[in-house]
């Protein structure tokens, strides 16, 4: 087509492969492993909200929630979901979301709800959150995590004309509570 413009192939010799390979080498050793404290640390990202048509063709909205997290050591998750010391009681499950109530002055309250019996109960959701397996020499790691909102039509039922968010924590295997966060408010 361009009679004025060739190309010409030539392999790399093996000398150019061995003068850029330490090249290389050197500019890999010079990046830092990763380096964060023992304790897990999360940042909220995102609510993601879509809508699903359910089998009667009815269309309901849902919600995912991303958050960002992070471990020096890496012992975020557990193997089993065995209740053995020392995890029990609030630590049996290592991933925790409340719903709260955001009030007018960015007060945020936890939402219970009250069963046929009068008695109150905190609306939360508690998960065993699986083994994540390090990836570095030094086990740091971090990532993203998306839940998504299981009941969040019934929520937004419940919690019709009020503003809320969802607080979120976890445990690793140490038992280091992480800071709390929590979502960005949620008009229903």
């Amino acid at each position: 087509m361009f009679p004025w413009l060739s190309f010409r192939y030539r392999p790399a010799s093996k000398v150019s492969i061995l003068l850029v390979m330490p090249l290389v080498s050197f500019l890999c050793s010079c990046v830092k492993p990763m380096e964060f404290p023992p304790e897990p640390y999360l940042e909220f990202r995102q609510n993601i909200f879509g809508l699903e048509v359910g089998l009667s063709g009815d269309t309901t909205l849902t919600l995912e929630v991303e958050f960002y997290f992070q471990d020096g050591d890496g012992d975020i998750g557990r193997q089993t979901e065995d209740e053995v010391f020392p995890y029990v009681g609030d630590s049996l499950y290592n991933l925790h979301f409340h719903l709260m109530e955001v009030g007018s002055d960015s007060t945020y309250t936890q939402v219970y709800y009250r069963d046929s019996t009068g008695r109150e109960y905190p609306v939360e959701y508690n998960y065993h959150l699986h083994y994540l397996e390090p990836v570095t020499s030094n086990n740091a790691m971090c990532g993203t995590i998306t839940w998504a909102v299981d009941d969040f039509p019934s929520t937004a039922l419940f919690m019709q004309g009020h503003t809320v968010c969802y607080s979120i924590y976890l445990y690793d295997r140490a038992l280091n509570k992480s800071n709390t966060i929590y979502t960005d408010p949620i008009y229903l």
